[in-house]
């Protein structure tokens, strides 16, 4: 049915009067969704078991303040000085189970009192909640995804340092190290080291410890590891094949390796698709000792005859105009067109550090000390978790199809689009017959998605 135009159109005659006043109103009526759904996974008592036993000064607890960085996070904010401009929001009041909110600088200052020791409650914290969630999923196989991202610092942040930085070359910056579960997207761990390490730095410690997690709380499941040319070292590799551990990495295109020599002078290879074919190879390394079995890809990237212009020929480009190569180095027995399908799974992860970094702040550095930056960045993985988790247990995130490349097996939402289809929701908190209700304008889309997340909840607490 056709509407006439004076019941599409409206006239606009002047500019409203701006008026600010105390009133029970919220621009954020979706927080009482996840208000609901941390009381029912009982998210303060996690955080308050957690941190039993370590000293933080203040007027505020522990569970407060990382309930404030969530709601921040949640809402779209990212500075800590974005904490002012909720503190008069009920809901996130509520959230935080708080009458009123601390100041951006007691927020700093609380960062300011972790200590190395203190940081491994906010280690075991996140590390309980995505393993308990991977358990009662009750998957076969978990695979991992270790890697690096750049931070970059002011000049007084402590232990930050210069280093390869692709965007400010001459900043200082922190080079996290990150663990990455493939099937759900969740972040195990993160490990903040300053901007001038290597990414197979302190790599080891890392890798061994999310191993080790995922074997004492799933016993019996098959672990896969995926890691880039960076992490190609005798010390990963080897500890990798000792532990029975299922991986493939990346091997570098490096002289010392030998493998361009090896690479021209294979006459023959394997076709997989039209523009992929592949080798294996057996390539002794002189500085590790002994040869190592890989297999070889070349990848068609131009039909001209001489190759595509602009190509650099030198000894550490991986193509000569014509083809693409790589070299992938594995104990994995399955086809080695499955085996390249399987490693570029591990592209997804970078999804997810964008995820992290655009919408829960993981980039922000808040204060000078290397501890409370630490702890920020964990926080900020630990909100990360608790999102997924809430898609999954709610039915907001839908089963996908399984795919050889071993990447989310839900379709997530970004928090993004969480924040503008249910958070970002105008509320007015009333009094009716002795209870407290939150009242928000009417919109049939948004009430189907309200009531479809609320009756989840309900019926997770039955």
């Amino acid at each position: 049915m056709r509407l006439r135009n004076h019941e599409i159109h409206d006239r606009i005659n002047g500019n409203l009067k701006i008026e600010f006043a105390e009133q029970d109103v919220s621009s954020y009526g979706g927080l009482e969704l996840f208000k609901r759904y941390f009381r029912l996974i009982g998210l303060n008592d996690r955080i308050r078991r957690a941190f039993r036993g370590y000293e933080f000064d203040g007027d505020y607890g522990v569970s407060h303040y990382i309930l404030i960085f969530i709601a921040l996070w949640i809402t779209g904010g990212r500075r800590l000085r974005h904490i002012s401009f909720l503190e008069d929001d009920p809901l996130v009041r509520r959230l935080c189970d708080l009458k009123t909110l601390p100041s951006d600088r007691s927020v700093s200052r609380w960062l300011g009192q972790f200590t190395n020791d203190s940081l491994q409650a906010l280690v075991k914290l996140n590390s309980e909640i995505v393993m308990e969630k991977l358990k009662s999923l009750d998957l076969p196989r978990i695979t991992l995804d270790f890697d690096g991202t750049v931070l970059s610092c002011g000049n007084k942040v402590r232990w930050a340092a210069r280093g390869y930085n692709p965007h400010k070359r001459y900043s200082k910056s922190y080079y996290p190290l990150l663990c990455h579960v493939a099937q759900t997207g969740h972040f195990l761990q993160v490990k903040n080291r300053p901007g001038n390490n290597h990414d197979s730095r302190g790599a080891l410690a890392v890798i061994r410890d999310c191993i080790a997690q995922v074997r004492a709380s799933l016993p019996g499941v098959v672990i896969e590891v995926r890691l880039d040319a960076a992490f190609f070292t005798p010390e990963i590799v080897g500890f990798l094949n000792k532990s029975r551990v299922e991986y493939v990495v990346k091997m570098p295109m490096w002289k010392w390796t030998g493998i361009k020599d090896a690479v021209n002078e294979t006459k023959y290879w394997h076709h997989a698709t039209p523009e992929l074919s592949w080798t294996r190879k057996s390539v002794f390394l002189k500085r590790w000792g002994k040869a190592v079995d890989v297999i070889c890809y070349r990848k068609r990237i131009s039909d001209k005859p001489g190759g595509t212009v602009g190509h650099q020929l030198d000894l550490f480009s991986p193509d000569d105009g014509i083809y693409e190569y790589f070299v992938l180095q594995t104990n994995k027995r399955i086809q080695p067109k499955n085996l390249l399908e399987f490693y570029n799974g591990r592209c997804a992860m970078e999804h997810q550090i964008a995820e992290i970094k655009g919408e829960f702040a993981f980039d922000v550095v808040p204060t000078r000390d290397y501890q409370g930056n630490s702890a920020h960045q964990l926080i900020s993985v630990l909100a990360h978790n608790l999102v997924r988790n809430f898609q999954i247990d709610t039915a907001i995130a839908k089963k996908r199809p399984a795919s050889p490349k071993r990447t989310n097996i839900f379709e997530f939402l970004s928090l993004k689009t969480i924040r503008f289809e249910m958070v970002a929701v105008a509320g007015r908190m009333l009094n009716v017959a002795g209870a407290k209700i939150l009242r928000m304008n009417q919109n049939i889309a948004r009430q189907d998605v309200f009531s479809s997340v609320a009756g989840a909840i309900d019926r997770m607490a039955a």
